[in-house]
């Protein structure tokens, strides 16, 4: 019995210190920069080390949505998709890294060029503008949000499309999360980080904050 239990805590403890060490070893990349394969609408996986970034601020539809315009129906989320792959397609993507979002993934301001990519889709009305609880806003995005639906551009011109976070509530894709409200004066749009003039993602790295 001694012998087993010894075994069991020993085995315990390992586990608990690759763990541990699994942690303190994930540090949040400074720059991110090369070419990506296009997941969804809002996220972005680099080619060279397979680092999955999601799009801060921005929220596209699910690749299974469908919206109706005019009583024609059109696959609102895989054109947000073909929207990013358009834009990034054979291009050198520029991120910002910001966080680790909830489940893990890098949360950043990503750019193709001086394009940044959340505030073109927002404004052509591919996607919203749009943050979950303890994540940065852009209240810049959201001014550009009430033009696009203003001008009934894109997923505004939906008879009754749910945006995301509502669609995935409904079919239990994640738990509910409520949308932040950005009150705030408009502010500045994020600007690109100096881009790597080798085209090569940067291997400098940061400690989360």
């Amino acid at each position: 019995m001694l012998i087993i239990s010894t075994a069991l805590l020993a085995s315990a403890q390992i586990s608990m210190s690759d763990s541990a060490k699994s942690t303190m070893t994930k540090r949040l990349p400074y720059q991110l920069f090369g070419r990506v394969r296009v997941i969804d609408g809002r996220t972005l996986e680099f080619l060279k080390d397979e680092t999955v970034v999601r799009i801060a601020g921005y929220e596209a539809s699910e690749l299974g949505q469908v919206a109706q315009t005019d009583d024609f129906d059109w696959p609102v989320g895989q054109v947000a998709r073909a929207w990013m792959i358009l834009r990034t397609l054979r291009q050198d993507v520029n991120c910002a890294p910001l966080q680790f979002d909830a489940n893990g993934i890098v949360l950043a301001h990503c750019f193709v060029g001086d394009t940044n990519l959340a505030a073109s889709a927002i404004s052509e009305g591919i996607g919203y503008a749009f943050n979950y609880p303890d994540e940065p806003g852009v209240p810049a995005y959201f001014d550009l949000e009430r033009r696009a639906r203003g001008l009934g551009f894109g997923v505004w011109s939906a008879t009754g499309l749910a945006p995301p976070w509502q669609y995935r509530q409904s079919i239990s894709v994640e738990p509910r999360n409520q949308r932040k409200t950005v009150d705030d004066p408009i502010g500045s749009l994020p600007l690109p980080p100096p881009a790597d003039g080798g085209g090569m993602q940067r291997r400098t790295e940061r400690s989360p904050t």
